[in-house]
């Protein structure tokens, strides 16, 4: 899909817009299809797809002006498919009469994931400074972008199933201080640890995540003390929360399951910071915000860099501590 051959910032400003232009192109296709093939929600969750595509576009016009960059007409249009990674829900999302929003949601993840790892590899190679840095904002915002898409998937798939395990969230208006944005990072990296440490085994690639994991609690605790409690209500929403977690780790019968969940959880608490950084009119709330995003971001990238053998099989498998 991508040529990883990146010499300049205007040939990765380039390969960056015509990665967007080609989605934009994509996916008001697939839209067009899922309108003639009478599948309405479908065809509303493309459309959706294609303005926030073309708003990703204008943002990163935006950017290129201001850092005095230009598109290099020499590099060739960006065309969707890369058969090294697997495209498993391309055809149903693709098919008007099989396609549903949770597909075609995954289908955008697959493809935000894929600009992912272009964006990272690109940072890691170039000996150029502009363009690795350049390669890194641009893989941080890919990851944003599919982590948002992933809280969508995990709601479409409930509402689909019509189940009553609907998914019990953090609630960002519960936060009005930042003593409430503490208590709930607090809460949600002791989580994180927890299924982390029960999935390690023997890895230290997953020891050290937990011990950084650690640290920023420990830190946390530090400001806390300093801030004064949490709300009633929020202290409500996290038992809320608790409660659902208990009842869909009973429901965890292999390491797996426990993996997905990890990932769930990682990607819900970079959706809560991201909520509260857009919502809050209080300034200190924002900045804590800022940097709980930013810290969910890098756990949700080393989580997807770790190959999938450094986590526990299920013969070796602990019991998650309580």
């Amino acid at each position: 899909m991508l040529n990883t051959n990146v010499e300049t910032p205007d040939d990765l400003i380039t390969i960056a817009l015509q990665a967007e232009r080609e989605a934009i192109r994509r996916y008001s296709q697939l839209a067009a299809a899922m309108k003639a093939g009478n599948n309405n929600s479908a065809a509303a969750l493309f459309e959706r797809m294609v303005s926030e595509e073309k708003e990703h576009e204008h943002l990163l016009i935006k950017w290129m002006k201001h850092e005095g960059l230009q598109e290099n007409p020499e590099i060739a249009p960006v065309k969707w498919r890369d058969p090294q990674v697997s495209t498993i829900y391309d055809e149903e999302a693709r098919d008007p009469d099989y396609s549903t929003p949770y597909k075609a949601l995954a289908f955008a993840v697959h493809n935000e994931e894929i600009s992912f790892r272009f964006y990272t590899q690109v940072a890691a190679d170039s000996e150029n400074e502009t363009v690795r840095k350049y390669a890194e904002i641009l893989a941080r915002e890919e990851l944003g972008h599919a982590a948002l898409l992933r809280a969508e998937r995990r709601r479409a798939y409930h509402e689909e199933r019509e189940t009553d395990s609907v998914e019990t969230r953090l609630d960002p208006r519960a936060v009005r201080k930042e003593s409430d944005l503490l208590t709930a990072a607090i809460h949600i990296d002791r989580r994180l640890a927890n299924t982390m440490t029960s999935l390690a085994g023997d890895s230290p690639e997953i020891k050290q995540l937990v011990r950084k994991t650690q640290e920023e609690i420990d830190s946390y605790e530090g400001h806390l003390d300093k801030t004064g409690s949490a709300n009633a209500d929020l202290v409500k929403n996290l038992e809320q929360v608790d409660a659902y977690i208990a009842k869909m780790e009973k429901l965890s019968s292999n390491s797996d399951e426990k993996l997905n969940q990890l990932y769930a959880c990682s990607d819900r608490s970079f959706s809560f910071y991201d909520e509260i950084v857009s919502t809050t009119t209080d300034e200190k709330v924002m900045l804590t915000a800022q940097k709980l995003a930013s810290s969910a971001l890098d756990r949700i990238a080393a989580l997807k860099e770790m190959p999938t053998d450094v986590f526990m099989s299920d013969k070796t498998s602990k019991t998650e501590p309580e």
